[in-house]
């Protein structure tokens, strides 16, 4: 199978089960993915991002060795909202290198603060903060008071759901 034939066929469920049984734990075939998912024709990678979100749920460990570059792809300027939501959504289950906690806290309180953001992509975020916080416990006072301000804020119940939980967590810590 071509891969990035494949995506270009269909948007759909089926289809991203399809090439994620495909892959199934085949790092050539995962490789075959990420560089569709890292492409810069936005109706492969937008596809791709499915995928790989797909293929992370059944195998996270193979993700690893594309950890760094999906880091460094959330400086993009406009990234497109597939590709940010799925890298975060990966990124708030793995333990990432300590020199990228930073930029990596830095792009999340961002994404917090942008009223513009999508809910998925704030949700997801919450959960990266946290975690770097747990390593770093005095950079829970610069994200509680965000998002003390998203619980008031936000009308999405999601936000405010997961906005009470990390709260709640960052207390404890």
């Amino acid at each position: 199978m071509n891969i990035e034939d494949q995506l270009l066929q269909e948007h759909s469920k089926e289809n991203t089960q399809c090439i994620v049984q495909y892959i199934g734990t085949d790092q050539n075939r995962l490789k075959e993915l990420m560089q569709c998912f890292f492409s810069d024709t936005y109706r492969v990678s937008q596809r791709a991002a499915m995928a790989v979100s797909h293929c992370f749920d059944e195998h996270p460990e193979m993700m690893q060795p594309y950890q760094i570059r999906m880091i460094e792809l959330l400086e993009t300027p406009k990234l497109q909202i597939a590709l940010k939501r799925n890298i975060v959504r990966i990124l708030q289950f793995m333990e990432f290198p300590e020199q990228y906690e930073a930029q990596l806290f830095d792009r999340c309180l961002g994404y917090l603060t942008d009223a513009k953001e999508a809910i998925a992509v704030k949700a997801f975020s919450m959960t990266i903060l946290y975690n770097i916080c747990k390593n770093h416990p005095d950079l829970k006072h610069e994200l509680i008071p965000i998002l003390q301000e998203l619980l008031l804020q936000s009308e999405s119940a999601g936000i405010q759901n997961r906005s009470r939980k990390v709260l709640q967590a960052l207390y404890r810590l």
